[in-house]
């Protein structure tokens, strides 16, 4: 069988002029939140980005990950592992027939998200899961056609069953980043995250790195710093 994965995401909503990182970094900070909850605690303005998403609306849940990250080398804000190029999913069979969307905003950084450019049909045996896929074409990407794009900050991306991958900061940065999910899965959470950690590439494991209090939030010093 054919596996047809689409291009660089078509369905770009406007671009935005989002407010300074220091203002940005002050908003809380969510995640696996489901809607209704979100604009319990969100600002005015996480709300009229939530607004902003061509959101169709036709699945159980909207749930929303939103917010600032200090991130350094060798660290990811929420892709497991590598992250190297993946089809996102909640099913075995998601790069074959995708059972969520994605909208996707990062503010101006290194660390980017890249999609695939092109649109391509793979081979595949029908029982091949969309891990194995995926880690099937990140071994051999370059022999399957794919190129690399980042987006644009700013600007709202949709996406389902695309072809991308987490990028790699070259020097410490903070990061804004708007990611939601029009699913049926449950949301996880129901308030916003008082302790916010980060994954590091080699061992995978999460390291605490930026804390939200009554008074203000506290950001420690970067692995390469201390």
């Amino acid at each position: 069988m054919k596996v047809r994965i689409p291009g660089f995401p078509s369905s770009v909503g406007i671009s935005l002029g989002l407010p300074d990182i220091g203002e940005l970094l002050m908003y809380p900070h969510f995640q696996g939140i489901g809607a209704e909850d979100f604009r319990k605690y969100a600002t005015q303005y996480q709300k009229y980005l939530l607004d902003c998403l061509p959101l169709r609306n036709d699945r159980k849940n909207v749930l929303i990950r939103s917010g600032t990250w200090l991130l350094e080398p060798g660290t990811r804000s929420h892709v497991t592992g590598a992250g190297d190029w993946h089809v996102d999913g909640v099913t075995d069979h998601d790069h074959i027939q995708p059972l969520e969307r994605v909208h996707l905003l990062s503010s101006p950084c290194q660390a980017l998200t890249q999609f695939n450019t092109t649109p391509l049909e793979i081979d595949s045996d029908p029982n091949e899961t969309r891990v194995q896929f995926s880690s099937r074409v990140r071994r051999n990407a370059d022999a399957f056609g794919v190129v690399a794009q980042a987006i644009e900050p700013c600007r709202i991306y949709t996406f389902e069953n695309h072809l991308h991958r987490a990028v790699e900061p070259e020097r410490i940065e903070l990061r804004y980043l708007l990611r939601v999910r029009e699913t049926d899965v449950q949301p996880f959470t129901s308030e916003p995250l008082k302790t916010i950690s980060l994954q590091e590439v080699v061992s995978r494991t999460n390291m605490p790195h930026m804390e939200y209090g009554p008074d203000g939030v506290f950001l420690r010093y970067p692995k390469r710093l201390r």
